[in-house]
């Protein structure tokens, strides 16, 4: 798969934003409309392999070009991210990574919830999977920063969805490795703004990352 560039334009003050709005810890809340979602049944496949499950991959954050541009301050070293994940993301209109995944174990022990995740000056995808009995849904949303329209409301319908784990049991300190093939309907529900057609959103790739 090939990923387009895109040029980003930011001042510092706005990398900090978007770091402490990654996703680790926060920015978890999704919209609040939200329509009902589908439940499927979870794949188990004890012999799971990708190459990404041997990696060992890393980025700088907000990125290693802004490095070279000056971006980061002379003295100071940039924050390295492991990379949890390596999907695959269309929204925006175009295909882009999405690298990062948590896992944390509810309270209740029996849901374990993925929180897959993209937050860049670029793209911005948030996709949560809960796993209880067997059982998953998906919930998916994104944040158009660019040209936001007055009293909008965004709804994202989930049409697609497959997941597949290693194991069916999880305690606080498994790795867990899974794939994901998810597809959504992004609609703008805004009788002001009838000719805004709906958007296919696909997002999938494989994760491994510790339960919390």
């Amino acid at each position: 798969m090939s990923i387009r560039p895109v040029t980003w334009i930011l001042l510092g003050p706005v990398f900090a934003l978007l770091f402490f709005n990654h996703g680790f810890g926060a920015g978890k809340a999704a919209p609040e409309a939200r329509p009902p979602q589908m439940s499927s049944r979870v794949d188990y496949d004890p012999k799971l392999t990708d190459p990404f499950f041997k990696a060992n991959e890393w980025s700088y954050w907000p990125g290693a070009q802004h490095i070279e541009s000056g971006m980061v301050p002379e003295g100071e070293k940039p924050t390295r991210l492991k990379h949890t994940a390596k999907c695959f993301a269309t929204s925006f209109g175009v295909e882009h990574w999405v690298r990062f995944c948590e896992a944390q174990l509810l309270l209740d022990a029996d849901t374990i919830e993925l929180f897959i995740t993209e937050s860049n000056p670029g793209f911005h995808d948030r996709l949560r999977v809960r796993v209880r009995n067997g059982m998953f849904t998906c919930e998916y949303w994104t944040l158009y920063r660019s040209a936001p329209v007055p009293g909008q409301k965004l709804t994202w319908t989930t049409t697609r969805q497959k997941l597949t784990l290693d194991k069916k049991v999880y305690r606080k300190g498994d790795v867990i490795k899974g794939r994901i093939d998810f597809e959504c309907l992004d609609e703008l529900i805004n009788p002001k703004y009838p000719n805004r057609p709906p958007r296919t959103i696909t997002l999938k790739g494989v994760f491994k990352t510790v339960v919390e």
